[in-house]
């Protein structure tokens, strides 16, 4: 019985932590379509670079000298890097795919990537999902992805999907569907503050990488302090805020529902576009958002 409720008390934590994460993911991107518009995406993967380096550096610190067990514990390290670098590399990748095409188009694939997670934790990790957790999900997932090429289309976006868009989005696909998953393999054997120090040694490399492939000169990472710098500046901590409650979600309950969950932020996004910029939204994005409510309803209470 004391496990039993054990159980359901980490899942409704998860599910919480989820819902926050959820939120604050939204209100960012509310925020930084407001406030950071004049940045374009090698500023921001700057900015969020050196803004996230020294938070990491001082988690890691932090995990050495009140954990320091990493040694006794190579395999989860191994895991924790791989979903380290897949989760930051596949948002890498979903920026070149955004400019060779459509958001919506885009949006639609990438959108599904949960579908992935939640399939290969069911069948390797051995997650189980009750049936009103399983239904929420797989509206949820549908919704998000029929949302974002609606949503699209009702703002007047052109929707064109390149050859090369397409590889991109699908690489986005697999690289956070299956990355998903090493994270939820790392968090079982480190403890939560140990696999977000592991990005010490993630981000470095993979957002070097990344500003050499747009050519970018080192001034890049020193801005000049304007406006639009400090609106970036919050919005990467408010992104790193909403992925250490996400984080802290995947520690705490299934990956399978935690995933799908975070994914329909961007209902979050739309509300907040327009209530605070005015943004359009047509017959159908209401009822695919209501629809989404209703998964997000459907998983709580399963």
């Amino acid at each position: 019985m004391a496990e039993a409720v054990g159980k359901r008390s980490m899942i409704e934590d998860a599910v919480a932590l989820a819902l926050c994460a959820l939120v604050i993911y939204g209100l960012d991107q509310v925020l930084a379509k407001a406030v950071v518009r004049s940045l374009d995406a090698t500023s921001m993967v700057a900015i969020n670079f050196i803004v996230s380096l020294p938070l990491f550096v001082f988690i890691f610190a932090g995990a050495v000298l009140l954990w320091g067990d990493y040694l006794n514990h190579l395999e989860y390290v191994l895991y924790g890097l791989i979903g380290a670098s897949t989760a930051r590399g596949g948002f890498y990748i979903y920026l070149e795919a955004l400019e060779k095409g459509a958001v919506s188009m885009v949006g639609s694939v990438t959108a599904a990537y949960p579908a992935l997670t939640a399939l290969l934790a069911i069948t390797f990790l051995g997650e189980r999902l009750g049936p009103l957790s399983f239904m929420g999900i797989s509206m949820i997932i549908a919704s998000m992805a029929a949302l974002s090429f609606s949503h699209g289309r009702s703002t007047g976006e052109v929707t064109g999907f390149s050859r090369s868009s397409l590889l991109l989005s699908l690489a986005t696909f697999l690289s956070w569907g299956v990355g998903a998953i090493f994270i939820k393999m790392a968090l079982e054997g480190l403890p939560l503050m140990g696999y977000l120090g592991l990005y010490v040694f993630v981000l470095p490399p993979i957002g070097f990488v990344y500003l050499r492939h747009k050519r970018a000169s080192l001034r890049v990472l020193f801005p000049k302090w304007t406006v639009p710098v400090i609106g970036a500046i919050v919005v990467a901590e408010l992104w790193q805020l909403a992925y250490f409650a996400e984080t802290a979600a995947v520690s705490r309950g299934a990956a399978s529902m935690v995933f799908p969950l975070i994914s329909a932020y961007p209902v979050v996004t739309i509300l907040g576009a327009r209530a605070f910029l005015n943004e359009r939204l047509s017959r159908l994005d209401w009822v695919i958002l209501g629809i989404v409510i209703m998964g997000i309803i459907l998983i709580s209470a399963g």
